[in-house]
């Protein structure tokens, strides 16, 4: 029943009590109330504690019509307005559906009789009492509010059953209203989700933009420089072969095989860093001595080094054992990239190695040096391929930003932690714990 009808029914009626107006007054108030609101979750609210209000009813629920037709819970309350499990849906449902299917109101009294018990889901809660009625909106049926009662509320009363209805009619209009509001804010949201992750795409393509064109710039400096050094020393072999000393022809040898090692391990990098980053790369973990199968080749090596650059390479021992199970030349590089650059950028003082069991009983190495160090700022970016604190041409150091990336790769391959601490004109510290 419609809102008009019923008023201009309880102005024909002789039984248009003050109890009546009362009602068209409660039922005023409701839609006043009701329609204050666009905010989907608060008009269910209010729609269905004042269907349980009026309709002297135990609990209730409001189902809606979803994109694709079916019928989705939205929201069940108790008569003192506490929320239900949704799983009460399943009560009644062949009078939900009923009701949907018909676009008409059900009322039921005396559910437990014989003669109207329809549904197993009513004998077994012994439901009594039972209203619903079709929410309907511009002759669209957007979903059913459903009451019910273990108690015989007498809802033949036909002013019960006309407000109810009256209510579910209007009630349908603002649910439709919050639908939609509630449909579009979600679309909102959606294309504004869709514009943050577009612009996260532009800044990443920038990102990569910038990131491929220092690569570009890395590699162009890496691989010219050393050849530049070829080149040269080529032209002067070729150009002095008979003026040029054993002294000066050895030192330009020095700088053909210092330009030629400089291209190869920038290639090699290159290689191993896409091998990695592929999935490619074969790992051959084994029992090793980390101390005479890695340690000590390359301090042989670096000693040698260090002591030209008047730097002294300090080896300590420590440790209860030696063994560990990794891969042996991800573990000798490993060494190999942090002692290079321990001695590479420290200037003077020396470079300590340090081979001991931690308090976890852990075989554990640390090197540290007295360089030229890392700011706070940078350290995040350490192990970041391609990255360094100092870049371009007029940079002091040579390399590709690519030695710490592949440390950090192996490391996590081989289960290493490396941590690391540093202070810029102080010198850095790396520590490595194996597992």
């Amino acid at each position: 029943m419609k809102l008009g009808d019923f008023i201009k029914d309880l102005e024909k009626s002789s039984d248009a009590s003050s109890t009546a107006y009362a009602k068209l007054e409660i039922i005023l108030d409701i839609l006043r109330k009701i329609n204050s609101s666009l905010v989907l979750k608060d008009v269910l609210e209010l729609v269905l504690k004042n269907a349980i209000k009026i309709s002297q009813s135990e609990r209730g629920f409001i189902v809606l019509k979803d994109p694709n037709g079916n019928l989705e819970f939205m929201l069940c309350l108790d008569s003192e307005g506490k929320a239900l499990s949704k799983e009460l849906f399943n009560i009644s449902t062949t009078v939900v559906n009923e009701v949907f299917n018909s676009g008409q109101s059900k009322f039921i009294e005396s559910a437990l009789d014989g003669t109207t018990a329809t549904s197993q889901s009513i004998i077994n809660l012994e439901l009594q009492t039972i209203m619903c009625s079709p929410l309907i909106t511009k002759d669209e049926k957007i979903g059913v509010i459903y009451v019910d009662s273990k108690q015989i509320n007498k809802i033949k009363n036909k002013i019960i059953t006309e407000t109810f209805e009256i209510l579910a009619g209007q009630a349908a209009i603002a649910i439709y209203n919050a639908l939609m509001h509630h449909r579009q804010i979600t679309a909102n949201d959606e294309l504004k989700k869709a514009y943050q992750e577009l612009e996260l795409a532009k800044q990443e393509a920038q990102k990569f933009e910038k990131l491929k064109n220092h690569f570009l710039l890395q590699m162009s400096h890496e691989i010219r420089t050393p050849f530049n050094i070829i080149l040269g020393s080529t032209q002067l072999l070729r150009s002095n072969r008979k003026e040029l000393d054993l002294d000066e022809t050895s030192k330009l040898f020095d700088m053909l095989e210092k330009g030629s090692q400089r291209i190869i391990r920038t290639v090699d990098e290159i290689m191993e860093m896409a091998k990695i980053e592929s999935g490619s790369y074969e790992v051959q973990k084994e029992n090793i001595n980390l101390e005479s199968d890695i340690l000590q080749p390359i301090l042989n090596t670096y000693t040698k080094i260090a002591h030209e650059k008047g730097l002294e390479l300090v080896y300590e021992n420590v440790s209860d054992g030696c063994e560990i199970n990794c891969d042996k030349f991800m573990t000798y590089q490993i060494f190999q990239e942090i002692i290079d650059n321990a001695i590479k950028f420290t200037l003077s003082g020396k470079v300590c190695v340090k081979l001991f069991t931690d308090v976890s009983k852990k075989i554990t190495v640390n090197i540290s040096d007295t360089g030229v160090g890392i700011s706070e700022e940078y350290l995040q970016n350490i192990f970041k391929p391609f990255s360094q604190e100092d870049t371009g041409y007029s940079r002091k150091f040579e390399g590709n930003g690519l030695a710490l990336a592949l440390v950090k790769k192996y490391a996590d391959i081989n289960e290493i932690l490396i941590d690391v601490t540093s202070k810029k004109k102080v010198g850095s510290s790396f520590t490595l714990q194996f597992k």
